[in-house]
């Protein structure tokens, strides 16, 4: 029975180990797949902003063009106003003349204010692409990394598999069964150790004639707390 127990002990290891390559098998595209979605949105980020770049641009030629044709207007006031016969009409001409220079004043400040937001995004561009860039070549590297991992985490998981079926052979089939149902309500847990007088499992203390039997490994027990199976650790460490 101490062999068996000591078996048992073996395939909870295996348990636990193919457990934890299953979970990083599952968890390696999950991380691929979030590293992508990060560089998915900071090239969505980049886009939008070549987006308002461009927007400013096509502002910034809209207010030049207007504030061309509104010098052409003054120029053409200004030509009016050796023509004119009237003082009336003197000061009608430069009543628009005045509106004019206003509104190309504003379409200036307008054409400065376009330029500097331009070159402070243009910038902020050029930024962003060299950091995508870099992104990008840390982010291949990176895959390229973890699809190494997943393919070892696989191949570890057929030896790990298939040494636990082997194992597996080896038990008993109702003390496997046992132990199998033990595992599944107790969180992929069916066997553990202890030391002194303390089950690993729990931590509950176990009673001193207890604690002899389990020593012995004579038959099954089971922690009186957690329902684990137990084995003295020193047999197996």
């Amino acid at each position: 029975m101490k062999e068996e127990l000591k078996t048992l002990w073996r395939l909870q290891k295996l348990d636990t180990e193919i457990s934890k390559l299953e979970a990083r098998k599952k968890n390696i595209p999950q991380e691929i797949q979030q590293l992508n979605k990060k560089l998915k949105a900071k090239e969505k980020e980049l886009q939008k902003q070549k987006e308002t770049f461009q927007e400013f641009i096509t502002r910034r030629r809209n207010l030049e063009q207007d504030a061309e044709e509104s010098k052409d207007r003054v120029r053409r006031y200004k030509a009016q106003l050796l023509q004119v016969k009237t003082n009336k009409e003197y000061q009608s001409i430069l009543h628009e003349i005045s509106t004019e220079e206003v509104k190309l004043s504003a379409y200036e400040e307008e054409i400065i204010d376009a330029l500097t937001q331009s070159d402070e995004l243009s910038k902020q561009i050029e930024n962003l692409s060299k950091e995508l860039e870099k992104d990008k070549d840390k982010f291949s590297k990176y895959e390229e990394k973890l699809q190494k991992e997943l393919s070892e985490v696989e191949n570890a998981l057929l030896t790990k598999k298939d040494e636990y079926e082997k194992l597996t052979n080896k038990i008993n089939s109702v003390i496997l069964s046992r132990y199998q149902q033990i595992k599944r309500s107790r969180d992929g847990i069916g066997v553990v150790g202890i030391s002194e007088s303390t089950c690993k499992g729990c931590n509950a203390i176990l009673p001193p004639q207890f604690v002899v039997e389990v020593r012995k490994g004579n038959k099954i027990l089971t922690c009186e707390q957690c329902g684990r199976i137990l084995i003295w650790e020193d047999d197996v460490d």
